[in-house]
Formats: C-alpha cells, sequence, structure tokens
C-alpha cells in the first residue's frame, strides 16, 4: 500500500528533489516503485486520459475515474502517491468532498490548478485555457486545506497564469492559504533564469513538472532551477505509446512475434512480477486440494 502523507513529508524533507515519474495506471505504478532512485508517483492527467480513454487532456474523465485509477495505483506501490486532481471537480464546496476521496484512494498528496472546469491541459493546446479569479482560486485552496481528512496530506497548488509576474503573485497566495508546494507551468517561463527566478520569490517549496523544453534540461540544469519536487510526468506513456506502437507495425508488416523492433519482456518474468507467486502461495495456504475435492 502507497506511503502516507506523512512519509511523504519525511521524504520531501530529507530530499535535495524529490523525483516521481507520471503514470496513467497501475502497472506503469508498480514499474516506478519497483525502480531504485524513483522517490514518488504522480498519476498524471495527461497519462490517465491516454492509457484509460485513448483522449486528451482535456477533463473529459470523471472525478470517479481518477480516483479509480489512483486506488488501484496505490494498491500496488510503496512508495507515496501524488494524485494530479485538475481542478479538484467543482468550486471550494466540492473541492473538500474531492481531496477526502483521492485521500480515501490512498493518495499522500494532491495537485489542484486554478485553470477553469473542463481544464485544457496546457501542452495539449497552443493557448492555454481560462483561470478562475484570483479570489475564487484561493477559497479553493483554502478549502482543501481545512477539508483534507489528515493534515498530513500534501496539498500542491498550481497556477496556469502565463505572466510570470501573476504566477508568482498567485503562489504566494496560494502558500498563504494553505498551499505546501506551488507549482507554476513550463509555458509561463522562456528561460533556466527566469523559473529559477520564480522559485527564488515565491518562498515556498516549488513542484515542478518537466514537460515541454524543461525536458531537454540535464538534472545539474534541473537543480539550478531549485525546485524541491522533480515530476517527469510524461515519461512513461510516451515510451509506452513509442513502443507498443513499434511491436503493432511489425506484426502487421511480418505477421509474426521473432526480431520484434523493440525490447519485450519474458513472459515468465512478467508474470513473477505483477505477482503470481504470491497467489500461488495463497493459493496452497487457503484453498483445498483439487485431487481431493474433484478426485483428480
Amino acid at each position: 500500500m502507497a506511503s502516507t502523507g506523512q512519509e511523504l513529508r519525511r521524504k520531501l524533507r530529507e530530499n535535495s528533489i524529490f523525483t516521481t515519474v507520471g503514470v496513467g495506471d497501475a502497472l506503469m505504478a508498480k514499474i516506478a516503485d519497483q525502480t531504485e532512485h524513483i522517490d514518488g508517483i504522480l498519476t498524471s492527467g495527461f497519462a490517465i486520459s491516454a492509457h484509460q480513454l485513448g483522449l486528451p487532456d482535456a477533463e473529459l474523465y470523471t472525478r470517479s475515474d481518477n480516483v479509480y485509477v489512483v486506488h488501484n495505483a496505490c494498491a500496488v506501490v510503496n512508495k507515496p502517491v501524488i494524485a494530479d486532481i485538475d481542478t479538484g471537480y467543482g468550486n471550494a464546496v466540492s473541492i473538500i468532498r474531492s481531496i477526502q476521496e483521492f485521500e480515501r484512494a490512498g493518495a499522500a498528496g494532491v495537485i489542484i490548478e486554478d485553470q477553469i472546469s473542463p481544464k485544457r491541459c496546457p501542452i495539449c493546446v497552443d493557448e492555454t485555457n481560462s483561470i478562475l479569479p484570483v479570489e475564487e482560486a484561493v477559497g479553493k485552496i483554502r478549502a482543501a486545506a481545512d477539508g483534507r481528512i489528515n493534515q498530513d496530506t500534501v496539498i500542491i497548488a498550481r497556477t496556469d497564469a502565463m505572466n510570470p509576474e501573476e504566477a508568482i503573485r498567485r503562489a504566494k497566495l496560494y502558500r498563504d492559504a494553505g498551499a505546501d508546494l506551488v507549482q507554476p507551468i513550463s509555458k509561463a517561463f522562456n528561460t533556466k533564469e527566469q523559473m529559477r527566478e520564480f522559485v527564488k520569490s515565491v518562498d515556498a517549496p516549488v513542484s515542478l513538472v518537466i514537460v515541454g523544453w524543461l525536458e531537454q534540461l540535464t538534472f545539474e540544469e534541473i537543480e539550478y532551477i531549485g525546485p524541491k519536487i522533480a515530476h517527469f510526468a510524461l515519461a512513461t506513456v510516451n515510451a509506452a505509446h513509442a513502443a507498443a506502437t513499434n511491436a503493432v507495425k511489425h506484426i502487421a508488416m511480418k505477421k509474426t512475434m521473432r526480431n520484434m523492433p523493440v525490447e519485450q519482456t519474458n513472459h515468465t518474468r512478467l508474470v513473477q512480477f505483477l505477482g503470481m507467486p504470491a497467489i500461488s502461495e495463497m493459493e496452497a495456504k487457503y484453498l483445498p486440494d483439487e485431487k481431493k475435492v474433484f478426485g483428480r
């Protein structure tokens, strides 16, 4: 079962940069969980929409759809899970129900953004969506902070403000409203120096999604910017799409699995990774001997 908010807070204090990988299903979450030097897991809205619906990240899935993915991911991992809960699925009152649902699913933290609903992921469109009036956005963060079941649940407030000065202003207000970390979008900045200035100005730990132009940065450059969390949100969905596309094209052309152009996990190894040995142990412990029951 996934780690708690208390454990996430402890790890955030210990790590210079807390590294997560974005996932859209339990299989990818389990891979990230069993990979050394990955600190936590982000259930990415983009990845969830892609993996579960085959659609772009435009809030086309419901809160229940999102909670279902988070619940399944949390059930098979030990590392802390941070859930991308989009706009919180409603107003300040609705967000209380939302954060509690994700807490019950096992999330140690949540990311809440200040776009209007339904949102549109900034990396899916040329122009970002409208953002809420700052008073309403602040109220939503305050409601989330007051309404969470466990006060250790980490709240990350994301602003989609495109103007760096406005992003800083909003981040400070969200911090004062109860956010534990603040998060800008990469489109609001053009250089590492601008992002570093944001981190230095907000007087709060910063969560940073490594997408767009940030994907070309080295780890040393990310360190220079200075975030507390670095989310590699699209790593698994991008890799899975490329690998699966090449595998399916090979079968379409060759009608064989031989000489696949992408690496294949051995079936026995995959079954073991998924946990079949533990299932077999439980069967031996709890199920009657089939020979005695069925006479064979």
